[in-house]
């Protein structure tokens, strides 16, 4: 699981591992206070290099990958003098590293016996666009086309690929939203349940896209 460190990717790893799991975590840093996860990995997935030692470390220590969790994600709010950096960042992060990563750990899903499958976390705003961010939408929008290719072109070789899409989750990525009365109303008065998200709410998607129950 990308992204282990805090905030979706902290929730999901953690379940993950309460149902029987070994959870393999690659994240920049581990701010949560207590990890219960097999392996932390601190590497910059945005490096061609990281991307390898995260495919070397699986393939000698188990020699397959079961399932592939691509969860890190960042977001640069937008302003009238975006820099190019920003939204290059915002698309290495987003896009480029899940690319990168699943091509890379292919080989090690083919090995699995185990209905072997690729979860690519992306969100509402892929397909329904808010304010001041397309750097963020677009990635994200990217990341579902991204899903859908790899999925017609893995599938024939047993390796399904789909995508969870959060709506607005309370993290500390979505903090400065949370604690804004105005934007926290706004964006839960777009939502059917007229809520946010935890990242509890996504545990339940993600057993079920992982497992052989949605194969």
């Amino acid at each position: 699981i990308t992204g282990a460190g805090r905030g979706i990717g902290y929730e999901l790893s953690t379940a993950l591992k309460s149902h029987g799991a070994i959870v393999i975590g690659v994240d920049l840093d581990y701010p949560e206070k207590e990890y219960v996860i097999d392996h932390k990995l601190k590497l910059d997935l945005t490096k061609e290099t990281s991307i390898k030692q995260v495919g070397a470390f699986i393939k000698e220590e188990y020699e397959k990958l079961d399932v592939l969790v691509n969860c890190a994600g960042i977001t640069l709010p937008f302003d009238e003098d975006y820099p190019a950096s920003a939204w290059k960042k915002t698309f290495s992060i987003n896009v480029d590293t899940p690319f990168f990563l699943s091509t890379t750990l292919v080989p090690l899903l083919k090995n699995s016996t185990e209905s072997p499958n690729i979860v690519n976390i992306t969100s509402l705003n892929a397909s329904l666009a808010f304010p001041n961010n397309p750097a963020y939408v677009a990635s994200k929008a990217a990341l579902a086309g991204l899903t859908r290719s790899l999925s017609l072109d893995l599938g024939a070789e047993g390796v399904r690929v789909n995508a969870i899409a959060p709506g607005y989750i309370k993290t500390k990525m979505t903090g400065e939203s949370w604690t804004d009365k105005d934007k926290r109303e706004a964006r839960a008065n777009r939502t059917i349940l007229g809520r946010w998200g935890v990242p509890s709410d996504l545990v339940g998607p993600l057993m079920f896209l992982s497992s052989q129950a949605s194969s």
